[in-house]
């Protein structure tokens, strides 16, 4: 009997590469060409450009702004069956919980990352190196993160580091590769910003 090869065997043993490489290719190839249609000239414009990025794997950082139905969920949803109809993973998070539901196998930023509760201008992600997470991280090819603007900018902070870290990219080098060369698209409306609360300070005596 042949031997299967490691990154196989690797694969079964990781039940969060398990879970995100168990899409219908077949389906999510047709859903791929109904969504695509679908879409505006600007909407295209967009997807083209992360999907040569994408496919390319020299690594991204995009923006796309706009406020609520605009058509940013279809835009996600079209992008992670494309890129998932070919074997590929694709990370979908959010900043709140709610919103996630309405992507596929979304999550909350937090849960998929790990990102400390508590930040600071040098937070990391808990994320150890050969561990189920590092190795979902390493294989991803896009992540996708809407609202983003309703989440403090350490939290983005802490994940390129943390990404850096796990592509094993120069920590030092602050010109290296934004997220560790993965492509990351970023969204929301910055209309929908938390809004801060300046607390009063209370003396006790």
């Amino acid at each position: 009997m042949p031997f299967p090869d490691q990154e196989s065997v690797s694969t079964s043993m990781n039940p969060l590469m398990m879970e995100e490489l168990s899409y219908d290719k077949d389906s999510l190839s047709n859903d791929f060409k109904l969504l695509y249609t679908s879409l505006t000239d600007e909407q295209k414009n967009v997807y083209n450009k992360i999907f040569n990025s994408v496919k390319r794997k020299k690594g991204g950082v995009f923006f796309v702004y706009g406020y609520g139905g605009t058509g940013k969920i279809y835009l996600w949803k079209t992008l992670s069956a494309s890129i998932r109809s070919k074997g590929e993973i694709v990370l979908n998070v959010v900043s709140s919980g709610i919103a996630s539901l309405l992507l596929e196998g979304g999550r909350t930023a937090h849960s998929r990352f790990l990102i400390p509760i508590n930040l600071t201008e040098d937070s990391q992600c808990q994320v150890k190196g050969n561990t189920d997470v590092s190795e979902l991280l390493n294989k991803t090819s896009l992540i996708i993160w809407d609202e983003a603007p309703m989440i403090h900018k350490h939290a983005f902070e802490a994940l390129d580091r943390t990404l850096k870290d796990v592509m094993n990219v120069d920590l030092a080098n602050t010109s290296g590769s934004l997220f560790g060369g993965k492509v990351v698209v970023l969204g929301g409306d910055f209309r929908q910003i938390l809004p801060v609360v300046q607390m009063e300070q209370e003396t006790i005596v």
